[in-house]
């Protein structure tokens, strides 16, 4: 049940804006006349196509587990739990659980993957770093921090020839390595397409707050990044007995970044308006939205049907969810089918 709450919590729609315990403000739902929006989907590169490349291979790599007795090489794939620390705090986003890495130099994390190179699988790791000049966070740019990091799992991957006969036929994207480019750029540009696509929606949920002028109060901002954190950083916090200070001064960093108050004020605004123009033009939720819903839930994560079904008919606040999620989505489609896509320099 707590990982069909957890991803429905991740569905850009599902905001605090069910059962929150903090007043909604009231919205009166904008015109939707004359919306338009630019669709530019970006360029692709021949690094863009290599890198789709690496990853097919990556893909195919025979893996094999390192035992507690080795260690870390470059080129690895690693399990980590990971908790970062920069100026005496806890780093914002740094708390993560059984994550999946590729041991290669990362410029986000300049030197991190390079500090665990010949380390034992199974045991713990403290890295000291400094962080980049282009940290999202402008107040740690240059900032000197260490992660503490368990090194659970490791494997060794042996690549494929990228050229072979066997490797080109595995991928079922043509008979020689020219065919499967092509494919692959075929791939990415509908990947880019849709990524256009997007970009787009969010220009015009933008012009709709906008529009409505929407004042999301400091509370409820507060709140849905408190839902975020406990989320994502609480339980392996607590699994590691942190103090209850140490767990506050956590929260405390996501609360006080200017970033992720930014991006969840702007995220209530669109949820509210969503809801302001479902209530207004009367939506009502298809069927197809329900089915979306479900294949999102059960497709990629693995959940049964018959547990979801079991959990909807149990849990009052699951399904208050995912009517919520449902009713947002159907606003966002009505939205849509207003909006009038332009292309770069069109002057439409």
């Amino acid at each position: 049940m707590d990982e069909i709450k957890g991803l429905l919590n991740k569905i850009p729609a599902a905001l605090a804006l069910d059962n929150a315990p903090v007043k909604l403000p009231e919205v009166q739902a904008p015109s939707l006349e004359g919306l338009t929006a630019e669709l530019s989907p970006r360029p692709i590169t021949q690094d863009d196509l290599l890198e789709r490349l690496a990853e097919l291979v990556r893909g195919q790599a025979r893996r094999r587990d390192r035992t507690g007795e080795e260690t870390v090489a470059l080129g690895d794939e690693v399990l980590l739990d990971t908790i970062g620390y920069a100026q005496g705090r806890i780093l914002p986003f740094s708390v993560r659980e059984n994550g999946w890495a590729l041991v290669n130099p990362d410029p986000l994390l300049p030197g991190f993957y390079e500090a665990l190179v010949g380390r034992q699988v199974g045991l713990s790791v403290d890295i000291a770093l400094t962080l980049p000049p282009d940290h999202p966070v402008e107040a740690l740019r240059g900032v000197p921090a260490r992660f503490l990091v368990d090194v659970k799992q490791a494997r060794e991957l042996t690549l494929p020839d990228p050229g072979s006969p066997e490797f080109i036929a595995s991928l079922g994207r043509g008979g020689t390595l020219p065919e499967v480019m092509r494919h692959l750029g075929e791939e990415l540009a509908k990947e880019r397409l849709d990524e256009a696509e997007r970009e787009a929606r969010e220009q015009v949920l933008d012009v709709l707050v906008e529009r409505a002028r929407v004042e999301v109060p400091t509370a409820l901002v507060d709140e849905e990044i408190r839902r975020r954190w406990v989320e994502a950083e609480r339980p392996l916090l607590q699994r590691k007995a942190f103090e209850p200070d140490e767990l506050q001064q956590a929260l405390d960093a996501w609360l006080q970044d200017p970033l992720t108050r930014a991006d969840a004020a702007r995220r209530l605004g669109i949820a509210l308006v969503l809801a302001a123009i479902a209530r207004r033009d009367r939506i009502q939720p298809q069927r197809e939205a329900l089915d979306s819903i479900a294949e999102l839930l059960t497709g990629p994560a693995k959940i049964p049907r018959e547990e979801l079904k079991r959990v909807l008919r149990s849990d009052a606040a699951v399904q208050e969810r995912l009517a919520n999620v449902m009713m947002q989505l159907a606003a966002l489609d009505h939205v849509m089918s207003k909006v009038k896509l332009t292309a770069p320099g069109s002057g439409a």
